[in-house]
Order: structure tokens, then C-alpha cells, then sequence
């Protein structure tokens, strides 16, 4: 989370509500009254175990800030796990620092898995992994842990991304770890601008940052971080947490001392929300060398409980698919070859009605019409080498299949 002078806090708080770009697209949200079963059996999934290892072996570095030269170290780490995990892509997103010092940091990370109908529409969710400590000059040698702030958020992502993987959804999921949060939310800013240029559909963005403190003698809670703009959005996250886990208390808030990424996805027209810990009792070991795991992460049932609301919040509005998923595979569409260099040949005997494909960020660089043909043959070596969906409209209805162009 990034910290401010508290006399610029209460300027921005005050102009915030007039400094909201409008909603780039307007979607409606499922109205969810009663537990899904399978979206339950997923938010069953989620391991203490599994989110305790990421934040000690995130905390572990001696510090991850955006100026050190060991933020390139938790970058690559990052990258080769979501790799490892089997989505659909993994890629670096790159961004320029401006007036901080240096010109270079680490980059976002940033994980696909395809949707199945909806390629083009996205949710979205992320948390920072850089540190800060703001005790001494030198980047590379001052402690910083860092381990609520934010291992905490990033273990929840990636335990969202482990377990919904293996599913299968109507719309395409995001999953982002930024950079360079701590000095003015500079990565998530970039791709959120980056997506706003290209006019990505994002249908929401759900943000984790700090959710591993808990004061003694309170329950488990969540203050819910949204501007008015998205009360509608807002609505669906509390339906979620009501119906999953009636007996917590969830209620609207706002932070005190900072900011997170979620506004940079407000500034650039889309909905975003962040369920946080306690806005009036948050951790008072962050920033510092004692934001640790036992002190400053006191309490990991919290944690399991925020990743499982973020998994079952993601998964409800991307749509999981729950046939068995033979229903695309023995459909007769074939796309060849795959890699494929020059000529992409596609063929259905229920006949081609359109073809669309979209890049590893989401967007549409082909689109035609067809008139029902069985076979379609799309010239690719123009394309930059990497992943594709290719999104085909037949008499069955949409199928999305990725290629690799080489």
C-alpha cells in the first residue's frame, strides 16, 4: 500500500469522487442469493499451507523495492511460477518510470486463461509485490520485508490462478502482480492506461492489498474499498461475501493513510474494487522491518478467507463452465498447422459464420465475416511471434482455441 503526507491525503480524498474517469463499458452483474456448489468446492481448494509458502518466500527477499537491483530477482520468480501453473500465457508487461530517480524497474506481471465465449471481455485481478521501507537511502541494503504488505495480496492472486487453471470460463481472466506500487501505483497505472488506449472490455477488477492483520479481540471482517461510481459492482462483492459467509461482516470503507491499484483502473474508466483488512486498525508494521509473518501477517485464516472471496468473486463473474467441457472438444472445428508460420488454415463442416482473433493482451487485431464456408485460410506472418485465441462463430456457437505463431 502506498503511503502519503497526510495533508495531501485529505485534498485527494476530498477531490477523489470528481476525479473518476466515466465507465469505459457498462455491464450488468449476476445477482448471486445461493451458494454455487462447484464455485464452492473451488473456494474449499484454497491451502493455508500453499498461501504461507508464497509469503515466506516472497518475505524471504531481503527487500523487493521497485529502485533495488533484487526486484529483478522476485520479477522472474514471479513470472516462471505463473508460468508453471499452466495458463493459457504469461508475459512481462513494461512500463517507464518518470521523475523517481531511475528509468527502469521491474515489469508487471501478467497471466491469461482464455475465455471460452467471451475472449474479449475481462475480469481482472492483481495485488503489488514490491516492498517498501522508508528507513534509509540505500535501496539495496535497508530490510524490507514486506510481508502483509503485499505478500499477503500476492499469495491470494496466486492461489486464485493455481486453482482456477484448471477450469474452464465464459470470459477471459487476468491475473496481475504489479510493480512499482509503493512509489505512486506507476505499474498497474501503465496497464491500466495500456488497456484503456486499446479499449479493453474489463468487466471488473478485484484488488488484494493487505489482508493478513488482524487486531486481538476482533473477528475476521472486511472493509470493502469502492467509489460510488461502482456501488453496482460493489453489489455483486457483498452478494458474494453474504451468501458464502452470511455471518462475516462486510461493510464499505476507506483508507485513511494511502491508496492502492485498484484506482488506477477507476481513473481509466473501469470498475474496480479492494476488499481490505481493517482501514481503522491495519497493520502498524508496515513500511518497516518488522512487517514479518507472525507479527505483521498475524492471522492466516484471514488471509485464506480474502482469497477465497477473490477466488469465488473472479470465477462467479468470468463464468465457470461447469459441463464437462467435451462439448467444444467434439465439435469438428480444426485450426492447422499449430504453431503455425505463414497460412492458418481453419475448417467446420457446420460452416465458418465468422472468425476473430486477439492478441496476448486482450485485443481484437482480426475480424471478418463469413457466409457459412467450411474452410478459411488467414495469412499470420505478419503477426508478431506469440500467443493468439482465435475466436471462430459457427452453427454451434462460438469456440475459442489459441495459436502459437512462430
Amino acid at each position: 500500500m502506498k503511503k502519503i503526507l497526510f495533508s495531501t491525503i485529505l485534498i485527494i480524498n476530498g477531490l477523489f469522487a470528481f476525479a473518476q474517469a466515466p465507465h469505459i463499458y457498462e455491464h450488468t452483474y449476476p445477482a448471486v442469493t445461493e451458494e454455487n456448489p462447484q464455485i464452492r468446492a473451488l473456494m474449499d481448494k484454497v491451502s493455508i499451507d500453499s498461501l504461507t509458502a508464497t509469503i515466506e518466500h516472497l518475505s524471504s527477499y531481503h527487500t523487493r523495492r521497485y529502485d533495488s537491483q533484487m526486484i529483478y530477482e522476485v520479477q522472474d520468480w514471479l513470472f516462471d511460477t505463473y508460468q508453471s501453473i499452466g495458463l493459457d500465457s504469461v508475459y512481462k508487461h513494461d512500463f517507464k518510470l518518470e521523475n523517481l530517480g531511475i528509468t527502469e524497474t521491474a515489469d508487471n506481471i501478467i497471466g491469461i486463461q482464455w475465455g471460452t465465449k467471451y475472449p474479449n471481455e475481462f475480469v481482472v485481478c492483481g495485488a503489488h509485490y514490491d516492498s517498501y521501507n522508508g528507513d534509509g537511502s540505500d535501496p539495496d541494503t535497508i530490510y524490507a520485508p514486506g510481508a502483509d504488505d503485499n505478500a499477503t495480496g500476492c499469495a491470494g492472486i496466486l492461489e486464485t490462478a493455481k486453482i482456477l487453471s484448471h477450469c474452464s470460463f465464459d470470459r477471459s481472466i487476468l491475473y496481475c502482480a504489479w510493480s512499482a506500487e509503493e512509489c505512486g501505483l506507476v505499474g498497474s497505472a501503465a496497464f491500466a492506461k495500456d488497456c484503456a488506449d486499446q479499449r479493453m472490455d474489463i468487466v471488473g477488477y478485484f484488488n488484494m492489498d493487505m489482508n493478513g492483520y488482524l487486531e486481538e479481540g476482533t473477528d475476521i471482517h472486511v472493509n470493502l474499498i469502492y467509489v460510488d461510481q461502482d456501488s453496482t459492482f460493489a453489489q455483486f462483492f457483498y452478494d458474494i461475501c453474504h451468501t458464502y459467509y452470511p455471518e462475516m461482516p462486510i461493510r464499505q470503507a476507506w483508507m485513511i493513510g494511502g491508496d492502492s491499484d485498484f484506482s488506477s483502473f477507476n481513473r481509466n474508466g473501469y470498475p474496480a474494487l479492494h476488499p481490505f483488512e481493517d482501514v481503522h486498525a491495519p497493520s502498524p508494521y508496515i513500511h518497516s522491518r518488522l512487517d514479518v509473518l507472525g507479527q505483521s501477517v498475524n492471522n492466516m485464516e484471514q488471509s485464506k478467507r480474502f482469497a477465497e472471496l477473490n477466488l469465488g468473486a473472479v470465477a462467479t463473474l468470468a463464468g465457470l463452465n461447469t459441463s464437462s467441457g467435451e462439448e467444444n472438444e467434439n465439435t469438428d472445428l480444426a485450426l492447422y498447422p499449430n504453431p503455425v508460420k505463414g497460412q492458418l488454415k481453419l475448417f467446420s463442416m457446420e460452416g465458418l459464420n465468422s472468425v476473430k482473433i486477439y492478441n496476448n493482451l486482450g485485443q481484437q487485431i482480426f475480424s471478418e465475416a463469413l457466409n457459412g464456408t467450411e474452410t478459411f485460410t488467414l495469412d499470420v506472418s505478419g503477426f508478431h511471434k506469440g500467443l493468439y485465441v482465435v475466436s471462430v462463430t459457427t452453427a454451434h456457437g462460438i469456440i475459442s482455441k489459441t495459436i502459437v505463431v512462430e
